[in-house]
């Protein structure tokens, strides 16, 4: 009776190489439509899988400004709520839910199982960024809210961000299990902060330099990044999920997993 969809390690690590090969060759990435589980007399159960993959995508930023914010948002709220603002290139957001019950006034007399799974890859992305300002900031959210939030908020290049819960309850059934399996990778990436001045000659007047050696980027200097929290959250009841990124090839995750057994089965 065990229907489970977890995505194992090992099924990661298999999935990211699989799809990596197929993009790079121009083949599509993982099948975005699953085939469901039939359901099971006696079984409740709900899942998410997902990925998320980043591949060999070039972003050059000369004297650019990105700028994600959230503000007096959600104030009050109830219930289940995921936001997403994004600033910038290639970013990856996303927020899921899973829930599961099993009730015996439902026909469901053995038990619930909710569970997500997530892959995120990002790999061989190429960032310079010249001159560049980043700026991401929630302000005043989501205060009394009540229930589960997921908010991301990323300004910036090649981010990726997630926001899971599953959740079962089996309070008149025999068994509750809720899972989450989470990968991220980043691999062979480069991020160059720094500042060419012809570079930026060119953008101002449509000056275009002449060949010359490749500049070696200054320390971080003139690139900005700036992430935010103020006065969000007060009084929040519930679970709540929060990811805020500035920059480049960031990687962020909250995760929850609940479940609730009945306390009278034999």
């Amino acid at each position: 009776m065990n229907t489970k969809h977890k995505i194992t390690a090992i099924a990661f690590v298999v999935a990211a190489s699989l799809s990596m090969g197929a993009m790079a060759k121009g083949g599509g990435g993982p099948n975005p439509n699953p085939t469901p589980t039939p359901p099971q007399q006696g079984w409740s159960s709900a899942s998410v899988s997902d990925a998320q993959i980043s591949l060999y995508n070039s972003v050059d930023n000369l004297g650019t400004e990105n700028n994600a914010a959230v503000n007096s948002s959600l104030d009050g709220g109830s219930g289940n709520a995921g936001v997403n603002v994004v600033a910038g290139d290639t970013n990856q957001q996303a927020n899921a839910l899973a829930i599961s019950t099993a009730d015996a006034d439902a026909n469901f007399v053995f038990g619930t199982e909710a569970s997500v799974g997530v892959l995120q890859v990002n790999a061989g992305n190429q960032l310079l960024n010249q001159d560049v300002t980043n700026n991401a900031s929630v302000d005043s959210v989501a205060n009394g809210y009540s229930g589960n939030l997921g908010l991301n908020v990323a300004a910036g290049a090649f981010n990726q961000q997630k926001n899971d819960a599953a959740i079962a309850n089996a309070s008149e059934a025999h068994y509750a299990d809720a899972s989450i399996e989470v990968l991220q990778v980043a691999v062979g990436g480069s991020t160059i902060n720094g500042v060419d001045v012809d570079s930026l000659g060119a953008v101002a007047t449509g000056w275009k330099p002449g060949p010359k050696p490749t500049p070696t980027p200054s320390r971080n200097l003139d690139v900005e990044n700036n992430a935010s929290m103020v006065s969000s959250l007060n009084g929040f009841s519930g679970n709540a999920g929060v990811n805020i990124a500035a920059g480049g090839a960031n990687q962020q995750s909250n995760t929850l997993a609940i479940a609730s057994g009945c306390t009278g089965c034999p």
